[in-house]
């Protein structure tokens, strides 16, 4: 038998995780534990030939880097989280890999783009390839342990497959007090249920992966740490690399708009410090998301306007371009 949720449900770790449907609000189910939620997101792969760099391109290149085709009539397009294994021994080609913008590159244009990264030029090439990996199922998001409501219940007894196919979904977390930390949206497909190890009333309920963006894998110590609420000291995140720094932001960022005013106290040392170190940031990038955070911050209460005034001066100044030209 498929449990219901009932009202009020609060067993601590039970409610983790919220399957959510997006058009009404409505929740399908509650839930412990989300396996898969941690995964590496597929990536696209550039070749670059003809690379001629204007500075040395290995490892980790950064959160956000600008593919700007030669033709000025094309747009650029954006790869996230981009790594490089460095230029090929005895070629004059760069590999690229991150996550691909939704747009890509213009149909058909292969020819000449140079590099940016929100703050310089890493250099240009003379044309392009994109390399497509093999192609492997997704690996399932299973909710382990799901208590689900009734409208699940129902489509999971109707069993078809137009009833299965649950459409737009969010999965809202929740840290271990309670409070919402973030969501992660999706197209959501049942691919099977069975009893769950987790109670008698309980199920796994098993969706399909195509649809999914796993949060990557180096950002999990990130959402563990915040997954037992805010740090109670400022500087917290001060020991992190600058790809962690980045989940780091992200997380603060997506936990504040969930947030109602009167949930929190308008400057948290956590949040102020946050915002003035990175305000000290000398990327053009960082200071542009800044800059929107804090106008966000600042209509909703959360950040006082003196933490703005400490960072960028009158609340009036322009935020510093981000977007690269040539």
């Amino acid at each position: 038998m498929i449990p219901t949720v009932h009202e009020g449900e609060k067993e601590h770790g039970r409610t983790r995780y919220t399957l959510v449907e997006t058009e009404h609000g409505r929740a399908w189910g509650v839930c412990a534990e989300a396996e898969g939620l941690f995964g590496e997101p597929r990536r696209g792969t550039y070749e670059l030939f003809g690379w001629v760099p204007q500075t040395a391109v290995r490892g980790w290149v950064g959160s956000r880097v600008w593919l700007v085709p030669e033709d000025t009539a094309l747009d650029p397009w954006l790869l996230e989280d981009v790594e490089s294994p460095g230029e090929h021994p005895g070629t004059d080609s760069l590999v690229l890999t991150g996550l691909d913008d939704y747009e890509g590159p213009s149909e058909g244009y292969r020819g000449p783009v140079r590099v940016h990264d929100g703050h310089r030029w890493l250099g240009s090439c003379r044309e392009f390839a994109r390399v497509l990996p093999a192609r492997r199922p997704a690996p399932p998001l299973v909710l382990r342990g799901l208590s689900p409501a009734e409208p699940l219940r129902a489509a999971l007894t109707k069993g078809t497959r137009k009833a299965l196919d649950l459409e737009h979904a969010a999965l809202e977390i929740h840290d271990d007090r309670g409070e919402p930390l973030t969501d992660r949206p999706m197209w959501t497909r049942v691919s099977a249920w069975r009893p769950s190890s987790y109670g008698t009333d309980l199920i796994d309920l098993e969706l399909d992966g195509e649809h999914f963006t796993p949060v990557p894998a180096y950002a999990r110590p990130v959402w563990e740490r915040w997954f037992a609420g805010p740090p109670d000291t400022p500087g917290a995140w001060a020991g992190l690399d600058t790809r962690r720094r980045g989940a780091w932001l992200d997380l603060v960022r997506e936990r504040g708009c969930r947030r109602t005013r009167r949930d929190r106290s308008a400057g948290h040392a956590y949040e102020q410090h946050r915002v003035r170190a990175c305000g000290r940031s000398q990327n053009p990038c960082v200071q542009a998301w800044l800059c929107d955070a804090v106008f966000y911050g600042l209509r909703r209460g959360w950040v006082r306007s003196d933490a703005w005034i400490g960072t960028f001066g009158a609340p009036g100044n322009s935020p510093p371009p981000c977007v690269p030209v040539t």
